[in-house]
């Protein structure tokens, strides 16, 4: 099994940081890559036109790795919220359908759907689940029982908060059967669990690279099904992803032809001489160490933090609904106002909305962190 990465991140020794679905750090290295990045700037009479097409090209393919797709079905994007924006411009949604989702949806999955609907006359719907009920049950349930046409369904593989996982092929089928787009949010997961868009088939996929892909702030992905990469139309009207975009006399004439592919939803100013370099070099390291074994690490340092909560009383959903890669444990009675402060004052850093604290892990954590998180809640909690 993959062992503790800690030595590549500047992780201080007396610092816990288990709220990777928060933010994540980023490798030395990414950061090394990002100075390098920071001196092409520095010194653009350097600079060539391969500058605005190199990395961003290397960005998309390894972005693309991690979905099963290829680099074609990739574009560049400067957040979740972006991707989801563009999905809503290019789904068909008629007057008096609904966009599902389920309630508590995160807002970058949310806000989009809502402006959509008013736009069109249509309505959103949350969908609601009782604690005992899986998420695509009561999704599939929606889809097939519900009073209007269903026109979008906002997907992922598991609620951002509550932890629970999502069966997405069970409610990809659903969709298909009533001809509803399925548009996905994988920001709390791509980086983290093996996936693939072949076996999904969602309209659209956006993705940040700031948590479980350890990349940097201010860059995402958006995968576009192949229906979308030649009919699809982007939010932004630029010459980097026009066919002949490169050429010298870009100016002197108009060329209406996309680049192949997703290529068309590339955002302007694409090609970030800083931001890029952080974001290659981390996803090719979560390359190196193998999508599978990340995978089973998280599922070993999560096993190990519901056997710590569970040896202490604290509940969360049942074991048959949880999210490998995320934990998030109910505090109950013992939860109080100020334990989130008082965390950090220990240097243990976790999220904590209400009773619920999320326990995220990744490849620099390891088993010393999760003794050590619970360790300290006995002491703040007794």
């Amino acid at each position: 099994m993959l062992t503790s990465q800690r030595h590549l991140f500047s992780i201080p020794d007396d610092v816990t940081y288990l709220d990777v679905a928060y933010m994540s750090p980023i490798p030395r290295s990414a950061v090394e890559a990002g100075l390098r990045g920071v001196h092409v700037k520095a010194a653009p009479w350097e600079m060539t036109i391969d500058s605005y097409y190199d990395e961003v090209e290397q960005a998309r393919a390894l972005a693309a790795s991690f979905i099963g797709a290829s680099p074609d079905d990739v574009a560049l994007v400067p957040a979740t919220s972006y991707g989801i924006a563009l999905a809503a411009a290019n789904v068909p949604v008629a007057a008096g359908s609904v966009i599902l989702m389920m309630e508590n949806e995160h807002t970058s999955h949310r806000y989009a759907w809502y402006e959509l609907a008013k736009q069109k006359g249509a309505e959103v719907v949350m969908v609601k689940r009782a604690p005992d009920e899986a998420w695509s049950d009561c999704l599939i349930a929606a889809i097939r029982t519900s009073r209007a046409p269903v026109s979008v369904v906002a997907g992922t593989i598991l609620h951002w908060f509550e932890g629970t996982h999502v069966d997405i092929e069970a409610v990809a089928d659903a969709c298909r059967g009533v001809g509803a787009s399925l548009v996905m949010d994988g920001t709390q997961w791509v980086g983290a669990v093996p996936f693939d868009v072949a076996r999904v088939r969602p309209d659209f996929l956006s993705f940040a690279t700031y948590k479980f892909l350890l990349g940097p702030y201010r860059l995402a992905f958006l995968y576009a099904d192949k229906k979308w990469q030649t009919a699809g139309r982007p939010l932004e009207f630029h010459s980097w992803n026009r066919a002949g975009g490169e050429r010298p006399d870009f100016f002197l004439e108009t060329m209406l032809d996309y680049l192949p592919g997703a290529r068309r939803f590339d955002m302007g100013e694409r090609s970030d001489f800083a931001v890029l370099p952080i974001a290659i070099e981390s996803m090719r390291l979560l390359r190196q160490w193998g999508g599978q074994r990340v995978y089973e690490r998280l599922l070993d340092l999560n096993r190990m933090i519901w056997r710590q909560a569970e040896q202490r009383g604290y509940s969360g959903p049942a074991e048959s609904l949880r999210a490998g890669h995320v934990s998030v444990v109910e505090l109950g009675s013992r939860n109080r106002d100020d334990l989130a402060k008082r965390l950090k004052e220990k240097r243990v850093f976790v999220t904590i909305r209400g009773s619920k604290m999320r326990v995220t892990p990744h490849v620099y954590n390891d088993e010393s962190d999760i003794v050590r998180l619970f360790d300290i809640l006995d002491e703040l909690t007794r």
